[in-house]
């Protein structure tokens, strides 16, 4: 049985593929001397992203079909990105600019991202597609406030960095909520918000715009709290952001309807989103960031505004032209053949 197609995932998934090109845009190196608070705010503003992709992932694949053999489901899910995993991690290996020790870094593959860090992400997928056929398992039998108490006890572990300014807590694997931490929570949080109905949302919609000045706090007030741990992906201001951008645009878009055109470009967007994220580096970085009309350009903000469209119709141009080749789905997870 194939799910019905839910337009305002497609519509979540589009903006975190907008806000990961957004958040990478930015020229490294001496063209950002000078604009620290641009750079800090733009990563804080587009940090949603990740959490977005694997909440969508969480509502489309929870809990899987119920009699489908756990194997069966991984070989199929694991088999859409292992091939893609593996031949970007070799094109960003060939394109690299230091020497590869090719035997360790094959052999390392199967353990660690080799080639580009942002491969990260599909390592981390894998790991919430194995937990997929357990997770389905409670799901299936699992009320609305078990699941919101786990959620209560995830969301504790993002405000680890909050408590540790006024007690001890111990973030290492022998803490008592150490199996409660990590993306799986998004991965939970997307299938329950996709599934339950948020009374008055605007509340959280608001909160979620409450969070916006916090670095700014952690700077003023001298909090001095590590950005990386207190405002990144597992952080609770950025779950908060995460949910009212999911929730927002849910009731923005799950009963609204839309031309076929735009239908159509959301889902092909979507089909490209694996393709796009791997390939979004190599355009960025390895070609506009080093073409002299882009350096030209002597405003920062405006030159990295045409980065990230640039970047974005340059990934998709071209995974849109590999969907169109032989074992395309072997290298962007999608293929336009196998229709």
């Amino acid at each position: 049985m194939v799910k019905q197609r839910t337009i305002y995932l497609d519509v979540v998934r589009v903006v975190a593929c907008m806000m990961v090109i957004v958040m990478h845009a930015p020229i490294s190196g001496d063209a950002a001397e000078g604009h620290g608070p641009f750079l800090v705010l733009n990563s804080y503003l587009t940090t949603p992203c990740v959490p977005l992709f694997f909440m969508v992932s969480g509502a489309l694949l929870l809990p899987c079909v119920e009699g489908v053999s756990a194997m069966s489901y991984l070989k199929r899910r694991l088999g859409k990105i292992i091939g893609p995993t593996v031949c970007f991690s070799l094109f960003y290996l060939v394109n690299s600019t230091s020497s590869v020790n090719w035997g360790f870094s094959f052999l390392s593959m199967f353990f660690s991202v080799q080639g580009h860090g942002v491969l990260w992400f599909m390592y981390t997928l894998a790991g919430l597609y194995l937990l997929v056929p357990i997770l389905s398992s409670w799901l299936r039998k699992a009320s609305r406030r078990e699941l919101e108490f786990y959620l209560v006890l995830w969301f504790i572990t993002l405000l680890y960095p909050y408590i540790a300014l006024f007690l001890e807590v111990n973030v290492s694997n022998t803490g008592m909520l150490y199996y409660y931490t990590g993306y799986v929570g998004y991965f939970l949080l997307g299938y329950y918000l996709n599934t339950v109905v948020i009374k008055n949302s605007y509340w959280v919609c608001f909160l979620g715009m409450a969070m916006l000045p916090l670095p700014l706090l952690n700077k003023v007030l001298g909090w001095n709290l590590d950005f990386y741990k207190a405002f990144w992906y597992l952080s609770a201001p950025v779950a908060i952001m995460t949910a009212s951008w999911f929730i927002g645009i849910k009731r923005l878009f799950v009963q609204k309807r839309l031309s076929r055109i735009i239908v159509s470009v959301l889902e092909q967007t979507n089909n490209l989103s694996f393709g796009i994220y791997l390939v979004h580096i190599f355009v960025m970085r390895t070609l506009l960031w080093n073409w002299s009309m882009i350096q030209a350009i002597g405003n920062y903000y405006l030159q990295t505004l045409i980065v990230a469209v640039l970047t974005f119709v340059g990934a998709y141009v071209i995974c849109y032209l590999i969907a169109y080749l032989p074992f395309s789905q072997y290298i962007i997870g999608y293929s336009v053949r196998k229709k």
